[in-house]
């Protein structure tokens, strides 16, 4: 019934015939043929699950360490850096979670674990189908002439045959639906999964290329400080703060100072002098806007 390239096929049907002048042998033979097919597909079955219980025992194993090893390395490596070092293990841990997940997706995907079950469940279920027609074999043959006629004898041990036959591939069959609805419903799960990974790769996409577009709209600063005459060695620093980081610049000899190419969006502008010997400082909010130049007026509290 199983062939050398492992496929469960039905024998071909020179392989037994029926002799009407010895009909005691033809049945006898009838049913050693028939329970070798039956015990083919059942080895088949038990030698085939090791196909997937080795990967499926491998896989479940290599998910259980990385899931522990999330938890233990974190902490680990927080008990033995040393004081000074700033190494996030978060990286580590998700890294590990991440394989195992992969690990378990690959399981269903290929449905080792799923297989190795169903091949163990459908060998044992014909391994009790086998064993009940053995023995309502001999319980037909034994049946005393009183009960049944030769005629009748016959036709019952050839019912039971063809009806054990029926339960043997139905068994085949039904472990190939549930093959076939486990592989239609991983694809489709597949798909699914693959649509929400190109979707949030799509939107991910569209949000950098949205930053890039905003973040290349800027506007212009011309800021003036009306009393920066007044300050020592006029002269005057300026800090500024955006949305994208700060920087800080010195003015000389001038109440003006410029900033192109800033983002837009608001902003912080603080200046510092000393006037007199003594700090002054004043901070004011400006609104950048793209394409645009800001031009605020600000005075030093000076007195």
């Amino acid at each position: 019934m199983a062939d050398q390239q492992g496929d469960i096929k039905t024998a071909a049907p020179e392989r037994f015939n029926w002799n009407n002048a010895d009909p005691a042998k033809s049945l006898e033979d009838f049913r050693m043929f028939v329970e070798g097919e039956a015990q083919e597909a059942i080895s088949w079955y038990w030698r085939s699950k090791n196909s997937k219980k080795f990967p499926s025992q491998a896989v479940q194993f290599l998910a259980l360490v990385l899931t522990a090893s999330a938890g233990l390395v974190p902490v680990a490596i927080q008990i033995f850096k040393s004081s000074d070092s700033h190494y996030d293990s978060g990286p580590i841990a998700s890294l590990l979670v991440g394989l195992a997940a992969a690990l378990l997706g690959l399981d269903k995907a290929f449905g080792y674990s799923t297989g190795w079950i169903r091949y163990t469940l459908t060998a044992t279920s014909m391994s009790k189908l086998l064993q009940e027609f053995r023995t309502d074999w001999v319980a037909l043959s034994a049946a005393s002439p009183l009960t049944l006629t030769p005629e009748q004898k016959q036709a019952a041990l050839l019912q039971r045959v063809k009806d054990f036959v029926s339960s043997i591939q139905a068994s085949v069959l039904e472990e190939t639906k549930q093959w076939a609805a486990d592989f239609q419903n991983n694809m489709a799960q597949m798909e699914k999964d693959l649509k929400s990974q190109l979707d949030a790769l799509k939107d991910q996409v569209d949000k950098v290329a949205k930053e890039r577009e905003e973040a290349s709209r800027v506007g212009a600063i011309e800021l003036t400080v009306t009393n920066a005459d007044q300050t020592d060695g006029f002269h005057f620093d300026i800090a500024l703060e955006t949305r994208t980081g700060k920087l800080s610049e010195s003015v000389s000899n001038s109440k003006v100072w410029t900033k192109i190419n800033t983002v837009q969006g608001q902003c912080k502008v603080t200046i510092n002098a000393k006037a007199k010997g003594n700090p002054v400082s004043i901070s004011t909010i400006l609104d950048v806007k793209p394409g645009d130049t800001a031009k605020p007026a600000v005075t030093l509290p000076i007195t």
